[in-house]
């Protein structure tokens, strides 16, 4: 009877442990020795991730390497899941994890950016309100109209190729405005006249946001690829 009571409990204990996360999990996998050596915080947060998403000790060492590559930085106190995401808290930090079907992972992102596998930044233009103003004649015709967004000129230095692009191809392009203004806080832009996705004019604006002084033009080459070229 006594041992009968001893497995019960045993098996209780370990169902309770279950639902809080705090599954035990065999670390001798064929990284773990380094992993430990590198990352104290390692054999914790190991075991939530193999408890929390349910994966391998071998696939979850793959999921700790991308996390540390991708800032991990300490013990992992949650993760959570929600609509194929997981969301793995650590400290005030957090990252977003998707995983492929065969247990790797797929991607890793803070929230915007993603970092994993490759860095590819939110595209923010595609969020900023288009703005749009009439263009009149000298006698007060309205003969058009002008759109423009409104970004820091921090944010246009970082700004990468593949952003602009992606905005020129998908805002600016078959818009129809008589031009297209990319507008700075210091008072400097980009300008797509007649909204030509394929050439913008870079320099200092107007008060109607067309450029007033030329500083430089971007294309877009046969390659598919935005050059610029600064204006003598």
């Amino acid at each position: 009877m006594k041992k009968f009571l001893s497995l019960v409990l045993a098996a209780v204990l370990s169902l309770s442990l279950a639902g809080c996360g705090n599954v035990l999990v065999d670390l001798d996998t064929p990284k773990s020795e380094e992993l430990s050596a590198q990352y104290d915080f390692y054999p914790d947060s190991m075991n939530t991730i193999r408890a929390d998403m349910g994966i391998t000790p071998e696939q979850a060492d793959e999921v700790f390497i991308a996390l540390a590559a991708c800032g991990l930085d300490g013990k992992i106190s949650t993760i959570s899941e929600s609509d194929g995401s997981y969301k793995v808290r650590w400290g005030t930090n957090s990252l977003y994890v998707t995983m492929n079907d065969d247990g790797t992972v797929a991607e890793i992102g803070d929230g915007k950016d993603v970092l994993y596998p490759e860095y590819k930044q939110y595209n923010f233009l595609l969020d900023c309100k288009v703005k749009t103003e009439d263009v009149k004649s000298g006698s007060g015709d309205v003969i058009g109209q002008r759109a423009y967004i409104s970004i820091l000129k921090s944010e246009l230095v970082d700004l990468t190729a593949e952003n602009f692009a992606e905005f020129a191809e998908t805002v600016v392009k078959d818009s129809g405005y008589n031009w297209f203004t990319i507008k700075c806080d210091d008072g400097t832009g980009i300008v797509f006249p007649g909204s030509m996705y394929y050439v913008g004019d870079y320099g200092k604006l107007d008060d109607d946001g067309a450029i007033l002084e030329s500083y430089g033009t971007i294309t877009l080459d046969e390659s598919g690829s935005y050059t610029y070229e600064q204006a003598d």
